[in-house]
C-alpha cells in the first residue's frame, strides 16, 4: 500500500540490478515493520504494511483483494465437495504459505479460528495472522527438506510450488501429503500451460526465456528460474506440467493419495489448481 510512493520507472530500474533490488526490498520490509496496519472497508481485519499481496488503498485494489481471496475459498469449497467433505467436518486447517493472512481472514469468517494454522518461511507474517486473527503460528524455512507440519484435514498452499526449484518442489508434494488426515484434502496451485504460454507477464527476463522454459517443461516435466534480486537458487518462477505433478505425488505416496480435482488455471484465471484427498 506504500510501494506506489515510489515511480514505476524508477521501480523498474530498481529491478534491472540484483544487489540493488535486494538492498531495496530489505529497506522497504524494515519500514514496513515499523508502520501500523491499517483498516479497508470490505476487508475483514487490518492490512500489514508488508503484505505483498496488497499494492495500494485504492477502491480497485480493495476489491480485487477481497476478490481473489474468495476465489482461493471458492476452489477450496469445490475441492471438500469432489472429496465428500465439508468445512464444517474438517477440524484441523493449514494455510501453508499463509503471507500476511489474504485468505485466512476470510477463511476465520466460516471456520474458529483455533482450528486454524498459519505457516510460513517469512516469520513476521506468520506472527501477524496470530496476532491479528487468533490462529494458530507454525513457522516454516526455506529448505522443505527440515519441514514437518501439523496433521491436517485441509492444507492449501496458493502459488508456493509454483515458485520453487525441483528439490523444494518435492519435498512440498512430499510434505504436504503427510500432513494430511485420513481423507484430508491438500489443495495447491502451479504455473501450468497457461502461464507457459505468458511468461512474459512475470517479468520481461521470462518473456525472453518462453521457449527454453516451454522446452525445459516439455522434457523434464519442469522449468525454475531463480529470482536476479535474491541471493540463492531457492526462489523464483517455477512451472510444472501436470504430468510431472501426478506422477510425483504417485512416486512419493503411492495409491495413499488420489487426485479429486483439476481446473487449468483455475485460480484467478490464471495458475493450475490441484487438489489431492488421502485415501482413508
Amino acid at each position: 500500500m506504500y510501494r506506489h510512493l515510489i515511480p514505476h520507472r524508477l521501480a523498474d530500474a530498481v529491478r534491472r540490478r540484483p544487489r540493488l533490488h535486494r538492498a531495496a526490498r530489505r529497506v522497504r520490509a524494515t519500514a514496513g515493520g515499523l508502520l501500523p496496519p491499517r483498516t479497508f472497508p470490505g476487508i475483514p481485519g487490518r492490512i500489514h504494511p508488508n503484505d505483498f499481496m496488497f499494492d495500494h488503498g485504492s477502491p480497485e485494489e480493495v476489491a480485487s483483494y477481497a476478490e481473489r481471496a474468495g476465489n482461493v475459498l471458492a476452489n477450496i469449497e469445490a475441492s471438500l465437495d469432489a472429496a465428500g467433505r465439508t468445512f464444517d467436518d474438517a477440524e484441523r486447517w493449514l494455510d501453508f504459505g499463509c503471507g500476511y493472512g489474504r485468505v485466512i481472514r476470510f477463511l476465520v469468517e466460516r471456520v474458529p479460528p483455533e482450528r486454524v494454522w498459519a505457516s510460513d518461511v517469512v516469520g513476521e507474517g506468520v506472527d501477524f495472522c496470530a496476532s491479528e486473527f487468533g490462529v494458530h503460528p507454525l513457522y516454516s524455512k526455506p529448505d522443505l527438506e527440515a519441514v514437518e507440519l501439523e496433521q491436517v484435514d485441509v492444507v492449501y498452499a496458493i502459488s508456493v510450488l509454483s515458485h520453487l526449484n525441483e528439490p523444494n518442489s518435492r519435498a512440498f508434494l512430499r510434505v504436504l501429503g503427510e500432513a494430511l488426515r485420513p481423507r484430508g484434502v491438500g489443495l495447491f496451485t502451479t504455473h501450468g500451460r497457461w502461464s507457459l504460454e505468458h511468461p512474459h507477464l512475470y517479468g520481461a527476463e521470462f518473456g525472453a526465456r518462453k521457449d527454453e522454459i516451454a522446452r525445459e517443461v516439455e522434457q523434464r516435466g519442469l522449468s525454475f528460474v531463480p529470482y536476479a534480486f535474491t541471493s540463492g537458487e531457492d526462489y523464483g518462477m517455477a512451472w510444472h506440467a501436470k504430468e510431472w505433478i501426478e506422477a510425483t505425488v504417485a512416486e512419493l505416496h503411492g495409491d495413499a493419495l488420489r487426485l479429486v480435482r483439476f481446473v487449468p488455471h483455475g485460480l484467478d484465471d490464471h495458475q493450475d489448481v490441484f487438489a489431492f484427498q488421502r485415501v482413508a
